[in-house]
């Protein structure tokens, strides 16, 4: 028997329990090959290995291996290169094979790195059974689609041809994780319902693989979901593409949900919701919210420039769809989130700050979240014909994990993303400026430091949000507001070291060790450090520029006293104004002037925290999409207690 190893290297977060996920990719392969008699015979599929061991450890623990396995993502592709490096040192004649997603389409990776044998593209059952069919003879490379090779000093890369098979046999169901259960990890999972997109996204390596949605059998879905109750998953991950872009969705839904209430698992069920079918997507999201098994709603937009959006290949729903379904969840207190890109071909500075205006303008008052464009090898975008059409440069960055802590990696291998920085309608200072803003809008806004304010200056004096924020990163440039220039200055630095490709895109707080935060976390947690002293510089600024009166002297007093503070069980509110019913109204979308009304209520507080550590873990990291920073929002509703007589 040939021993054959796989390695899908995922980082594992260190707790009472260590927590990674189930190498499910890996797990595909091998459940596919096997059922091939002439590969179960003759090879025998190793323990996968699915951290990042030290290097050492790994070539320690190989028996004779035939041939080693990688499959690479932006999370582990360099690690993937060392370690695939040293075990040809040790096993010179061990066949070294590349695939995942970060591996490109072309040979490149056998003309850069001599000790790697063979490439997978695109997905890898069916090429790696040829593969493996090869090495007994069976197969002439040739013959073998999707993959590349050496011969003599030519690589060589055969056909890509769609894969259409869809009753692949499940890695859970046959048995090839059992022996990794016995580890001691708290496993997640990934969990495919179907494999394929309708879309074309440009950005997406979805798209480029240009195949048809194939629907995995309804009994291997059930069957499955079975398994992870068996197995006590709390986490699963499902990787559809479009979740609710078909009927069965919600049949799936429902049968997630039963399993929790039957078993208590999955505890968490997190999906990409497609963004065809609102009222489907509706119906499970309030699905899953009542049965607590994702508490906020995705909605993602990734620009809301037509542009940008022509030229990267995506529609979005209409604004008046997407404010009809906002007003659906709001009526039922779901929290949702939207997600834009950062760096898309059309996007300009000023078109970009506009789109995360939009977004609040249509309600989206909960969560945003703005990712930097990543050149995915695979991707449309990351051939080399769409980046010299839209001018595309490009700046690899540090790539790290959030919430873990520096160094905490026993290889201390850096990992690197490919992010565009540069288009033909924004530079790279524009890139930055437009960076800066994207954390300063979703600290103060989504985080909800600003929320109230901004609201107010939006109805009262027709500020617009887009304006508004763009005003406070101007405030924040003068050296007379103390506190707001020197969290500016920071993170105005650590925006230009990115774009210099000197550091990454998380970074530490001081007085939370080593933890890597994001940057929007680390504007929240410093302002809130001195949140007098913010609101203090806030409100002189704005009032030199609209002046002052009673109302914005309550306005600052009551959006000081509804943020979340550390030590508190009891809070109580009091305000000349009724500013909780004029700001639930807005997010009502039913406006109505703010009243000169006694308003006192009382907030007990089930939760409290004791320091800014456990304030940035519980409140900030675990609760942000829930708004636990705000003592109105849904979640604290239940322990809110009006004084009538007020």
């Amino acid at each position: 028997m040939k021993n054959i190893y796989f390695v899908q290297p995922n980082d594992v977060y260190k707790g009472k329990v260590p927590s990674t996920y189930i190498p499910y990719a890996s797990g595909c392969i091998i459940a596919y090959c096997k059922q091939n008699k002439a590969i179960a015979e003759n090879f025998d599929f190793k323990k996968i290995i699915y951290s990042r061991v030290p290097i050492e450890k790994l070539i320690a623990g190989l028996e004779q291996p035939y041939a080693v396995l990688f499959s690479c993502s932006v999370w582990n592709t360099e690690y993937d290169k060392k370690a695939a490096q040293a075990v040809k040192s040790a096993y010179p004649d061990c066949k070294i094979i590349f695939g995942g997603h970060n591996v490109s389409a072309d040979g490149s990776f056998l003309q850069q790195y001599p000790y790697i044998d063979f490439l997978t593209h695109r997905f890898g059952e069916e090429t790696t059974e040829g593969l493996l069919e090869h090495f007994l003879g069976l197969r002439e490379l040739r013959n073998i689609d999707n993959i590349s090779y050496r011969d003599g000093n030519k690589v060589i890369t055969t056909d890509y041809v769609t894969q259409t098979t869809i009753d692949f046999p499940s890695p859970y169901l046959t048995g090839v994780f059992d022996d990794l259960l016995n580890d001691g990890v708290n496993f997640s999972a990934v969990f495919e319902t179907n494999r394929g997109c309708p879309n074309r996204c440009s950005y997406c390596d979805w798209g480029e693989l240009k195949t048809k949605v194939r629907l995995f059998p309804m009994e291997r879905v059930k069957a499955e979901i079975d398994w992870f109750a068996a197995h006590k998953i709390e986490f699963i991950y499902a990787a559809d593409a479009n979740f609710g872009l078909f009927s069965r969705d919600v049949e799936i839904a429902k049968y997630v949900v039963e399993s929790k209430k039957k078993y208590g698992y999955p505890q968490v069920f997190r999906v990409c919701f497609t963004k065809n079918k609102l009222d489907v997507v509706f119906q499970i999201g309030a699905m899953f919210f009542e049965y607590d098994l994702d508490k906020a709603q995705t909605i993602s937009f990734q620009s809301m420039d037509a542009t940008t959006l022509e030229n990267v290949g995506r529609k979005n729903i209409s604004p008046e769809s997407f404010k009809r379904l906002m007003k659906q969840y709001n009526d039922i207190d779901i929290a949702t989130h939207s997600e834009l890109i950062l760096g898309l071909p059309g996007e300009t500075y000023d078109s970009f700050c506009e789109g995360i205006g939009t977004l609040l303008e249509n309600g989206q008052h909960y969560s945003f979240i703005v990712y930097p464009c990543m050149l995915l090898p695979n991707s449309e975008m990351g051939q080399p014909w769409y980046l010299e059409k839209y001018k595309i440069k490009s700046t690899s960055i540090p790539f790290q994990i959030v919430h873990t802590e520096i160094g905490a990696n026993q290889d201390d291998i850096t990992e690197y993303g490919r992010y565009t920085t540069e288009t033909y309608s924004m530079n790279r200072e524009e890139w930055v400026r437009s960076l800066i803003y994207s954390k300063y809008a979703q600290a103060l806004h989504s985080l909800g430091l600003l929320k109230n304010v901004a609201l107010f200056y939006r109805y009262e004096y027709d500020v617009s949000f887009a304006s508004f924020y763009k005003m406070i990163i101007e405030f924040s440039r003068r050296e007379d507001m103390p506190l707001l220039h020197c969290v500016y200055s920071n993170i105005h630095a650590l925006c230009h070291k990115i774009a210099k490709a000197q550091s990454g895109f998380l970074t530490t707080c001081k007085g939370l060790g080593k933890i890597l935060w994001e940057f929007d976390e680390v504007i929240y947690l410093e302002f809130f450090k001195d949140l007098e002293q913010f609101y203090r510089e806030i409100k002189q600024c704005l009032a030199e520029r609209f002046g002052t009166c009673d109302e914005v002297d309550a306005l600052f007093c009551y959006q000081f006293d509804v943020i979340k503070k550390i030590g508190v069980e009891t809070v109580t509110v009091s305000s000349a104004y009724d500013f909780y019913h004029y700001f639930n109204n807005i997010l009502s979308y039913d406006y109505t002037p703010l009243e000169k009304k006694a308003l006192r209520f009382t907030v007990h507080d089930a939760a409290p925290v004791a320091d800014l550590s456990e304030y940035a873990r519980k409140v900030i990291w675990y609760g942000r999409n829930k708004r636990l920073t705000d003592y109105t929002s849904s979640f604290y509703r239940s322990a809110t207690v009006f004084d009538t007589q007020a």
